[in-house]
């Protein structure tokens, strides 16, 4: 394997290893999740008996079930019962990473959040290597520390193994549209192709918008339009999605003595439109992009990733990057009409994660043709996602993200695995997380090409990074961007969401947090403009075309 290659798994296995080193608090969601996978290995479906108590559950016909779809559970039911077999309980009750309860939810989550996190992160590279060879390390790293990746795949929420699952079914189409391979062999690779996407919507119901887009990518193969192929590929591609959905059909029969009954039906706001999803709403898209938990407020380099999608079609991979866009609108369109459109307790809008590594990969193609803005949001993407993991992932308000930087301030972090042998939860225990981050920040580094960074380009970054954290410290309060997430919440629900009181007063949530993340942004363009001097400087064979070296 090439020094490069090496060096860029190197990385991306290291930002695997921060995901590992993480011990979230947790939460209804999850424990819904470790209420149903105790459930499945006690032979039932119901979760009457707990052991946690959750709020994330439906009652049907005189029991409590999950509310989770059961993919997930499913496919960390074995490893669960591996830990069983080695004393995993008495283990995780003997820690002190959360007060000495048991952290079997953790430990699951080992299984359930981190190895789909790091898979996803993988397939990234592969795919953005594809497209843009020896960029795709810094695209997969910066998805995986920049964007919502990185606190769930510290969370036992089903969203990253879901989106891992989709977007393996994306990285095989794009492999077999390219003629590898041939033949029969290409059908098999669309039967699991459809295998991934059928199990992925038993995981989490709105993948299917991702299967109907795949659907259409599949289709748009050249020389693949006569009738005959056009019924063998898309046959092919729906055996497999029926494969796929079985376990999901098994567990409603066993759980509602239904093949189609879903959990989902029985919680009473799910029963207003379609499974609680209405019209899309333009106010709601602007929160859902622009509040203080907004897509692109907090993870700027996202728009970058869309920059990177434009660039993919005019090279003349239309059906990739139109197939991006198809995702994207789905996603935004469903979120937007949903009646909680954040999901309750999170960093951003969670139901948007499965978007991440389709908008994600393209973020290669920018950093080539404009590195200086796409270096300088993804260090201030990477830092927001980082100070958000480590202090408070799931803040429940958009004012509530003041938090974080209170909670920066004063070294109180969520606990790692330092704090599982007694290192407490301030700085002295966070170290094995922030290693890891920047081991694989260096690594990542190492492994892509010398940037063109000339003084345009950088001045350019240096817009960019300005006008973002202008906007995120200003624009939600001033635009009511916040305030009209906050009416969203109340309309779910939740009448303490515009008790100011309640929420400290905060006006202006990211005005600590926001030129933190700017001063990480223009460090990251200094280390990049350094590095190209410094090979230049040293007569670097590799320097980009343009510098002293050249």
């Amino acid at each position: 394997m090439p020094t490069k290659r090496r060096l860029a798994l190197v990385a991306i296995l290291l930002v695997g290893a921060a995901f590992a080193t993480m011990f979230q608090s947790w939460s209804d969601n999850q424990s819904s999740h470790y209420d149903l996978i105790r459930a499945l290995d006690a032979g039932r479906t119901t979760i009457d008996y707990g052991p946690y108590p959750t709020k994330d559950k439906a009652f049907y016909k005189g029991h409590w079930y999950s509310a989770r779809a059961p993919g997930l559970a499913i496919y960390s039911l074995p490893f669960y019962e591996a830990l069983k077999g080695v004393g995993g309980p008495a283990l995780a009750r003997r820690s002190q990473a959360l007060r000495g309860e048991d952290e079997m939810i953790d430990f699951v989550g080992e299984w359930g959040s981190v190895l789909p996190g790091l898979l996803l992160l993988l397939l990234v590279w592969r795919v953005a290597e594809r497209f843009e060879p020896g960029y795709g390390a810094a695209a997969a790293v910066v998805v995986g520390l920049g964007t919502m990746v990185l606190p769930f795949s510290t969370l036992l929420f089903s969203h990253v193994f879901a989106a891992m699952l989709g977007f393996a079914a994306f990285a095989i189409m794009v492999r077999e549209r390219a003629g590898e391979p041939r033949g029969w062999v290409g059908f098999f690779y669309l039967g699991a192709a459809g295998l991934l996407m059928g199990y992925a919507v038993s995981s989490e119901y709105p993948l299917a918008f991702v299967a109907l887009v795949l659907g259409g990518y599949l289709l748009s193969r050249p020389g693949a339009l006569t009738a005959r192929l056009v019924a063998m590929r898309a046959g092919a591609y729906v055996a497999g999605g029926l494969i796929g959905i079985v376990p999901l059909l098994l567990y409603n029969h066993a759980a509602f003595h239904s093949w189609t009954h879903l959990a989902y039906s029985n919680i009473p706001q799910q029963q207003k439109g379609f499974f609680g999803i209405s019209a899309p709403s333009l106010p709601v898209l602007a929160t859902l992009l622009f509040d203080s938990r907004g897509l692109f407020t907090l993870s700027p380099v996202l728009a970058m990733g869309g920059v990177g999608t434009v660039l993919l079609y005019r090279r003349g991979k239309r059906a990739e990057a139109l197939t991006i866009g198809g995702i994207c609108l789905c996603y935004l369109g469903y979120n937007s009409g949903y009646y909680l459109p954040f999901g309750g307790g999170s960093m951003g809008p969670r139901f948007l994660i499965t978007v991440l590594p389709f908008l994600g990969f393209p973020i290669a193609l920018a950093l080539r043709r404009l590195p200086g803005p796409t270096l300088a949001l993804a260090g201030a993407s990477i830092a927001v996602a980082v100070v958000a993991t480590i202090t408070h992932p799931l803040v429940g308000y958009e004012t509530e993200t003041v938090v974080w930087g209170r909670l920066l301030e004063h070294g109180e972090f969520q606990p790692t695995i330092a704090s599982a042998f007694g290192a407490g939860r301030g700085w002295g225990a966070i170290w094995p997380f922030f290693l890891a981050v920047a081991a694989a920040l260096l690594l990542a580094a190492r492994a892509t090409p010398r940037l063109r960074l000339s003084a345009r380009t950088l001045g350019a970054g240096l817009l960019a990074l300005a006008a973002w954290c202008a906007f995120a410290t200003l624009a939600p309060t001033l635009l009511g961007i916040d305030h009209r997430g906050l009416l969203s919440i109340v309309g779910a629900g939740d009448h303490t969401a515009l008790n100011l009181k309640l929420h400290s007063g905060a006006t202006y949530p990211l005005k600590t947090l926001a030129p933190i993340a700017a001063l990480a942004g223009l460090l990251t363009l200094a280390a990049a403009w350094l590095r190209n001097e410094l090979s230049a400087y040293a007569g670097d064979p590799s320097a980009p075309e343009g510098s002293p070296a050249r």
